[in-house]
């Protein structure tokens, strides 16, 4: 066969737009995508293939040269024409291709798709299958169908063994990508595109991809990409963007680490030079403020997103004593530091002595906490951590507080609320096999037992579980043997009927809740599979459960649950409220708990400053002292332990929702 349709990317030969709308351009742009012009001018449509002519047949190429001439319609008449005359099996791919490509060209797509899918159902060992996928993939994105187009442009980059049918199913996988706001995606198809093509092509690309980044891509987008690409482009240009995005924010802490990691990694770059003067300007800047706030978290990595939340909260609260407090200046330092760093003791050390902070807030875990204590009591600063769960953190050192919400607060505010509020006595606990079950757990029957409570069974599972009946059949057994009633019913006696079953057994548990102080997705399963044994009681648990998706279960069988959080997104209190607009108006975001206790930690150490402190062991002695310290549930204290006693949240499912109760 001659007159091949060769691939739609990468051929020396330059063709008119005619040709190149006809496998899809114009159909690109009707879904809303633009290619660039340097893609017009470089992206032909057909060329001759290098098979000799005996198999040619004129109708076919007639229909080509129409086609050429952008005379579609023309090409469809004399396609469709050959089709009935029971043409040769051999020339039935080029007449399916040919005509696929006509009917895309006048708009006809759901025709053009059925003559394409024939191609690859009827050849799908043709040389030409690969090229009717590439048109099967732009007339599915030209109907609006990209989430069709782009699992066959997938196929195509993956498996194609044509180079150019591999380059163009990338280049236009980064355009649909872009269609579905899925920049990252984009870039990523567009890079594979690059290493693939000529280096004048891959110049174009890379002028593609740069542009797109120094677009309107959003800071989390930025992050994304600077966190893929962290040493190669376009990593580059996403840090860029992130130092001129807080520098033009007023962010110096922010672009002050950017540019010392953009440094780090880029040290050649034409960039780093700019940098460094930007970044003595900021330093410069840091030392005209009157006092230091530091802020010492593992900003990459794993737990990444939790450090940013609490990040966000100081900054909200730095931010807004800017705004209400005058006369005292308060600058925020930020260092991105993991204790299992090597350099970490002697990176603390310098930030101490060299940029004295009034007070550090940080660490995020328990595990870093001790070594930071020791050089906190040693330089006399205080130490506050927003989220560390490690209870008693005096024991650590005089300089050490916690504005987290602790296991041990979660298991005394919710045993509380049943047994001195509700009155309720007897309790079974069935809790996952993590550090946060078995210690809840154990606190919560502590708490239950020194009110004189009881508990009837202890059972556990593995996270992740899904069958729970083992463990309620081993709870029900252990209520029968002390306060559980078992009492068999003959439901031919209460309905009068026949029935094959000839007794039930109704059972009444003897324990008044149970506490499951876990996951949501597990605590749904839990509740339905404690209907299904008649162990209706009500349904307690920790800050593991607030997530939408449990308060919006349709099994029914959670409505009324309680649980306990140290933070309510939607609690009417008023500071909250104050706190979440706050919040949302200035990163476009929801807070998390870790955030407000970031807030909350922040805050503390500002109000120190505002009421005359002027060193660490000020500060100290303030937050030590103070009966009536600010936080955004009211005024409260830390305890001898260095906890802060902060009030709960008691959250109730109700329909569908979370509802607060106290």
């Amino acid at each position: 066969m001659i007159n091949r349709i060769v691939a739609l990317f990468g051929l020396p030969t330059r063709r008119s737009r005619a040709l190149l709308s006809l496998l899809g351009i114009v159909g690109l742009i009707s879904a809303g995508i633009s290619p660039s012009a340097e893609w017009w001018e470089s992206r032909p449509v057909y060329a001759e293939t290098a098979k000799g002519t005996p198999e040619s047949h004129p109708a076919l190429t007639q229909a080509k040269r129409l086609l050429d001439a952008g005379q579609a319609e023309e090409a469809t008449t004399i396609l469709r024409r050959f089709l009935t005359t029971s043409p040769k099996p051999e020339l039935l791919d080029d007449a399916y291709l040919l005509l696929g490509a006509a009917l895309y060209e006048t708009k006809e797509f759901p025709e053009a798709l059925k003559y394409l899918q024939q191609l690859q159902v009827e050849f799908p060992d043709s040389e030409l299958s690969d090229r009717g996928k590439l048109m099967l993939a732009r007339v599915h994105a030209a109907m609006g169908n990209v989430d069709l187009a782009l699992p066959i442009l997938v196929n195509l980059r993956t498996l194609s063994k044509d180079d150019t049918a591999k380059l163009e199913a990338m280049h236009l996988s980064g355009e649909l990508y872009l269609k579905k706001k899925e920049p990252v995606r984009a870039i990523q198809a567009w890079l594979d595109e690059m290493a693939l093509a000529p280096d004048d092509q891959a110049e174009e690309i890379h002028t593609r991809i740069s542009e797109l980044i120094n677009g309107q891509l959003d800071r989390k987008t930025l992050d994304r990409i600077q966190e893929l690409y962290s040493r190669t482009f376009p990593g580059d240009l996403a840090s860029i963007r992130l130092i001129e995005f807080y520098v033009a924010r007023g962010e110096d802490h922010q672009a002050t680490r950017q540019i010392q990691q953009f440094l780090n990694r880029f040290p050649t770059h034409p960039y780093a030079t700019k940098a460094s003067d930007l970044l003595s300007t900021l330093q410069v800047r840091l030392k005209t403020y009157q006092y230091v706030l530091a802020a010492v978290l593992p900003l990459s990595g794993k737990v990444a997103p939790f450090s940013n939340d609490v990040l966000a909260g100081i900054q909200l609260a730095v931010e807004l004593n800017k705004d209400h407090v005058t006369g005292t200046s308060v600058g925020l330092i930020v260092k991105d530091y993991e204790s299992e760093r090597p350099t970490f003791l002697d990176d603390l050390s310098r930030l101490l002595t060299d940029d004295h902070p009034v007070a550090v807030i940080g660490p995020l875990l328990s595990k870093s906490l001790p070594v930071m204590a020791e050089l906190a009591e040693r330089t006399k600063t205080p130490l506050i951590t927003p989220t560390a769960t490690i209870p008693n953190v005096r024991r650590l050192g005089g300089y050490v507080f916690s504005t987290a919400l602790t296991y041990g607060m979660q298991a005394k505010r919710i045993a509380s609320y049943a047994i001195v509020e509700q009155g309720y006595r007897r309790f079974c606990i069935l809790y996952p096999e993590t550090t946060y079950g078995r210690e809840l757990a154990r606190l919560f029957a502590q708490e239950i037992q020194q009110h004189d409570g009881e508990i009837i069974a202890m059972e556990s599972y593995k996270e992740g579980e899904t069958d729970f009946n083992a463990q309620l059949k081993r709870m029900k057994a252990e209520d029968l043997k002390k306060y559980g009633l078992s009492v068999p019913v003959d439901p031919t006696k209460m309905t009068g009927k026949q029935t094959k079953l000839d007794k039930k057994v109704l059972y009444t548990p003897g324990f008044d809740a149970i506490f499951v102080p876990g996951r949501a997705q597990e605590a749904g399963l839990i509740a339905a599979q404690l209907n299904f044994h008649d162990m209706k009681v009500p349904f307690l648990g920790t800050n593991g459960w607030n997530s939408p998706d449990f308060a919006r279960t349709a099994d029914q069988s959670i409505d009324g649950a309680i649980f306990v959080d140290g933070f309510f997104v939607d609690s009417p209190n008023p500071n909250v409220q104050d706190f979440v607009d706050r919040y949302k108006k200035r990163f476009q975001a929801t807070p998390t708990l870790f955030a407000m206790q970031g807030y909350d930690a922040a805050r503390l150490v500002l109000e120190a400053i505002r009421k005359g402190a002027s060193s660490g062991e000020a500060v100290r002695d303030y937050l030590m002292t103070q009966r009536d310290l600010p936080t955004m549930v009211g005024p409260t204290s830390f305890g001898s332990d260095g906890t802060l006693n902060r009030s709960l949240f008691l959250i109730q499912v109700k329909r569908g929702r979370f509802t607060q109760l106290d």
